[in-house]
């Protein structure tokens, strides 16, 4: 049985090159039907677009009425047309026509006294192939847009319809424990005190929970980042924690970088604040420094801290993953599994070392804003030059 019959426009101001272009496509009837439709006005052509939604389109390159290249213009435009795949055809080989024809849109570029039946064939079944994966592509994009859309708009109601009752609940808490503080027998006060816990630990793993399912949602533009501007920025919202803890955070020059300024800060938040909290008995020092790897950037955060047994290092990103260290940290379990999501967002990966009581390195790459630094420059004069 013979595939379903591909319909082709040919638009031509010379009916000897549309019979000749017809009869080449006729002579693989056996493999492939064809329905030729002709015309030789540009205008004509877009109208026929509409009416016989041809699945490919041979035009000549000067058309009186509407040449080849506003014809692809005007096909752009539409909606419903813009995915016809749209063969340039010419009398003469033109490089700079060639070109020209290329940025337009159009699908390949054919010089009418060097074409054969079988190169007419191939372009034209190639450029329908192309066609629909091009349009299977679009269909799947605006997909996916709309399901990250929906996911957001979920993950606030949800957020906030959950985190409303937990709020109240707090709240109540407090006043109770306000009101019967001076009468409460001490068991009954840690009841409360921990009730007053797990509510602030529901609001955390809630507000996790959101911030793990925006990343890698719709509006997770990239743009050259500056990793030092980053890292003032979380500094300063860590500053309570590094001030109170006595943290030395040492810093070498880091590069710009394309990314998501926004999760990158909770990417460097989440690592700093896991090397203070998971802290030794000696005063915390961490270091962050970065260093060229292949075609991609490596950041390190470097911690003197209680370690990670290396039978943890498989399972330490996963979500609600939390490792039996001997702490009492609190934690969601989300944490290091948002950091991987947010590398991996970045077309990065990230990895660890740790040997227990002695501290822990973090390691991840992501993409330069500079295609490689340049030669005869000290890296780390380059890395501070991408910032400046």
């Amino acid at each position: 049985m013979k595939p379903n019959s591909i319909k082709v426009l040919i638009i031509d101001d010379a009916p000897e090159d549309r019979e000749v272009f017809g009869r080449y496509l006729r002579q693989h009837s056996t493999t492939q039907d064809f329905q030729i439709i002709e015309t030789d006005s540009g205008v004509e052509g877009l109208e026929l677009c509409h009416k016989k939604h041809p699945d490919c389109i041979l035009i000549d390159y000067q058309i009186p009425d509407l040449d080849g290249l506003e014809f692809i213009q005007s096909l752009a435009n539409d909606e419903e047309q813009q995915f016809i795949p749209v063969l340039m055809l010419t009398g003469q080989g033109n490089e700079g026509v060639a070109s020209e024809a290329m940025k337009g849109g159009a699908s390949d570029y054919l010089v009418k006294n060097k074409l054969t039946s079988e190169g007419l064939y191939r372009a034209v079944t190639r450029a329908i192939e192309k066609a629909q994966l091009l349009h299977t592509n679009d269909k799947q994009r605006c997909e996916i847009e709309r399901s990250y859309r929906e996911l957001e708009q979920f993950a606030y109601t949800a957020s906030h319809d959950l985190q409303a009752p937990i709020r109240r609940i707090t709240k109540f808490l407090e006043l109770l424990q306000m009101d019967l503080q001076d009468s409460l027998p001490e068991r009954s006060k840690d009841y409360l005190n921990r009730a007053l816990k797990g509510a602030a630990h529901m609001r955390r793993l809630i507000q996790d929970l959101l911030d793990y399912s925006l990343v890698g949602g719709a509006q997770n533009s990239m743009e050259p980042v500056c990793l030092e501007n980053v890292l003032k920025e979380v500094l300063t919202q860590l500053e309570v924690m590094v001030v109170s803890t006595n943290t030395i955070v040492e810093v070498d020059a880091l590069p710009k970088v394309m990314g998501n300024q926004t999760f990158l800060q909770q990417l460097f938040q989440n690592l700093i604040a896991n090397a203070i909290k998971f802290r030794g008995e000696q005063p915390p020092i961490v270091k962050i420094l970065a260093s060229r790897k292949g075609s991609k950037w490596m950041v390190t955060v470097k911690d003197n801290g209680i370690g990670i047994p290396s039978d943890a290092f498989d399972k330490i990103f996963g979500i609600f993953q939390r490792i039996d260290n001997g702490t009492q940290v609190e934690g969601t379990g989300i944490g290091l599994a948002l950091c991987k999501k947010i590398v991996e967002l970045h077309e990065g990966r990230i990895w660890l070392e740790s040997t227990v009581d002695e501290g822990t390195a973090f390691h991840f790459t992501l993409p330069p804003c500079l295609d490689k630094v340049k030669e005869g420059i000290p890296e780390a004069v380059a890395i501070a030059s991408e910032c400046s």
